[in-house]
């Protein structure tokens, strides 16, 4: 197995996150999302969380750069490993540094074996960010511990209409000034390309069952009775189905860095990044060369 795939399939690195340690507003949403679905077999995910909590440590042993690994809580039992990119050719590049460190290399390859048997078939998926349709807001704001996503597939030919609702929904919200966390990405492989990829940011989980009620729509308080009855025609003729899932963020998982543990040390404090850069440093002369 190549260490490009094994970069794909185990580690999915991305830079979300600045190394810089003075808080900053969240930057904005990668042009390109990689999202790899593991869907954990029943009574797997206790041995699959442990596998992959070494494979987190591996990259912190090995300074690699940040991933983030979320958890499903409600619909299929999956974890997504999402990586951002500005570019494919920064994507290319993201393999380099497991091509050469060897010791990384085989250690993630054992652990790619051990957990062959613990999920059933996974899944690569590559998207972009619409800027268009989203509230540039950032993909990960501070303290964030939840997302909800949403999966929408679009109707061939209708995605003018659906669009155009997160447009007006963009400029409704942007003149009042009021609450907008969408980063919309569109998948173009791994999926039909008519599906859209909602992600929102959420603080608790009280947060994220607001946006899970079925009581409270896209637009319903923001818009006035004529545009409302728009959106509405216009969502029954481009939407062929919408599912949202929850999703609780793992800190054992993945390898954050930069002012995303500023923001919330207390909540990252079981990260391997984290728990490396608090254990005390061997003298210079005995580390590895």
């Amino acid at each position: 197995m190549s260490c490009l795939r094994i970069s794909l399939s185990l580690l999915l690195a991305a830079c979300f996150f600045s190394s810089s340690a003075q808080q900053a507003p969240p930057a904005a949403p990668p042009p390109m999302l990689q999202i790899y679905r593991d869907p954990v077999k029943p009574s797997k995910m206790a041995e699959y969380s442990r596998i992959e909590s070494e494979a987190a440590q591996a990259c912190a042993r090995a300074s690699t750069w940040p991933y983030l690994a979320i958890q499903s809580i409600t619909g299929p039992q999956e974890v997504w490993f999402i990586s951002g990119f500005d570019s494919y050719a920064a994507m290319e590049r993201s393999a380099e540094p497991f091509a050469r460190n060897a010791l990384l290399s085989a250690e993630l390859n054992r652990l790619l074996e051990a957990k062959a048997n613990l999920v059933a078939e996974p899944r690569a998926v590559y998207a972009h960010y619409r800027d268009d349709l989203s509230s540039n807001t950032g993909l990960v704001q501070p303290r964030t511990r939840f997302f909800t996503v949403t999966l929408v597939t679009v109707r061939p030919g209708h995605e003018r209409e659906f669009e155009d609702i997160h447009r007006t929904l963009k400029s409704v919200r942007q003149r009042a000034g009021t609450l907008d966390n969408r980063a919309i990405y569109q998948v173009v492989s791994g999926m039909p390309r008519n599906i859209y990829l909602i992600f929102s940011a959420h603080r608790s989980l009280q947060n994220a069952g607001v946006a899970l009620d079925p009581a409270v729509d896209d637009y319903s308080t923001d818009v006035d009775d004529s545009t409302r009855n728009r959106l509405d025609d216009f969502t029954r003729f481009s939407v062929q189905s919408s599912e949202t899932w929850l999703f609780s963020v793992s800190p054992a998982m993945s390898n954050p860095a930069g002012e995303w543990i500023v923001d919330d040390p207390e909540f990252w404090r079981a990260s391997p990044s984290l728990q490396r850069q608090a254990a005390p440093k061997k003298p210079a002369e005995n580390l590895p060369r």
